[in-house]
């Protein structure tokens, strides 16, 4: 069974580093799938309280990527601060659907200036596992957190 919805809003603060830039110092496209794969850590241990690194070293669940995309409206730039906002559009049963929206962080009205959006399958990390490197579905007490915040914003007590 698979769940649509997007209420919870996990915001990532992100600053506009020198690395991140190309040399007119605008934020080099590729970074910004770093962005979001930085915004969904963040959104594990702050809004699931449920610290990433325990996910893949704890109980060896990794979350690789299989589909990306991205939309780029307004240009970021070298010193600014960007809002990444992560929203989960659908859960499937082995999958996770991501939307991100990028903002001037602080500005929460403030242009969209990038859209994009990734999907992700939880797979086995164990390497003495007969699924190893294959998806595993999403464990229930993970999944229950998920559709908390996805229902009302936070993780279910």
């Amino acid at each position: 069974m698979s769940t649509s919805a997007s209420v919870g809003v996990h915001v990532h603060r992100q600053p506009v580093r020198f690395g991140d830039c190309d040399p007119a110092g605008i934020v080099y496209y590729p970074r910004f799938l770093h962005f979001f794969h930085e915004a969904m850590e963040t959104w594990f241990h702050e809004k699931l309280d449920y610290p990433y690194e325990e996910v893949i070293l704890g109980q060896k669940i990794g979350f690789p990527s299989v589909h990306c995309e991205a939309d780029f409206r307004i240009p970021c730039g070298l010193g600014e601060v960007l809002a990444v906002e992560l929203r989960v559009t659908k859960i499937g049963r082995s999958s996770i659907h991501f939307d991100y929206r990028v903002r001037t962080f602080g500005e929460p009205a403030s242009p969209l200036r990038l859209r994009g959006a990734t999907v992700c399958v939880v797979m086995d990390l164990n390497p003495e596992s007969a699924t190893f490197r294959r998806p595993l579905p999403i464990p229930e007490g993970l999944r229950a957190r998920i559709e908390g915040f996805m229902a009302a914003g936070e993780p279910p007590a």
